[in-house]
């Protein structure tokens, strides 16, 4: 999920990034608060790392990375709505989509399975990579046992077991087991 850093710092593309999309004047803030928040959360500190994050975005609000990690970090954390937001904000500045299971157990989890469904409805196979496509479909699952369609839930992970292989195939029974 997370970039893997040098001992002291960003990798030089991945800091440049951040810095040009800082607010002006604010590029070495940015930095320093990126290399603080991956110091922080790769020494398993995930308060601090959010905080760090939540002080990279106050000066590079446009980074899609820093986005995306005070989205997970948030999540992590249970600020669902936070992660959520956060989450969607990444989303919509890259078009990237292999976040959208964990924005949909967000939705569910914070009583929201009907948002949760339409997220997930608008996912398509060949806009992720095979693990998020499962990720998907036990959202989509947990989220159609929450309306009371366990039935219907039952039905799609067993359908997602037949096409998942070695861990993914796991993961979907295990929900299968959990539903």
């Amino acid at each position: 999920m997370l970039a893997r850093v040098t001992k002291d710092a960003l990798p030089k593309r991945l800091a440049d990034a951040i810095a040009h999309s800082a607010r002006p004047g604010k590029g070495d803030d940015a930095r320093k608060a990126a290399e603080q928040l991956v110091k922080a959360r790769e020494a398993g500190d995930l308060t601090k790392a959010r905080r760090a994050a939540i002080k990279a975005k106050l000066v590079a609000p446009r980074s899609a990375w820093v986005r995306e990690q005070l989205g997970l970090l948030a999540f992590e954390t249970d600020e669902l709505h936070e992660a959520t937001q956060e989450l969607l904000t990444y989303r919509r500045f890259t078009g990237d989509h292999r976040h959208d299971p964990t924005i949909a157990e967000s939705y569910r989890r914070q009583g929201k399975p009907e948002r949760a469904l339409d997220l997930i409805a608008e996912l398509r196979r060949t806009d992720v990579p095979k693990r998020v496509w499962v990720d998907a479909q036990i959202a989509r699952a947990r989220a159609l046992a929450d309306t009371d369609r366990k039935q219907a839930a039952e039905v799609l992970l067993k359908e997602a077991a037949r096409d998942a292989s070695g861990p993914d195939r796991v993961r979907v029974l295990e929900a299968l087991r959990d539903l």
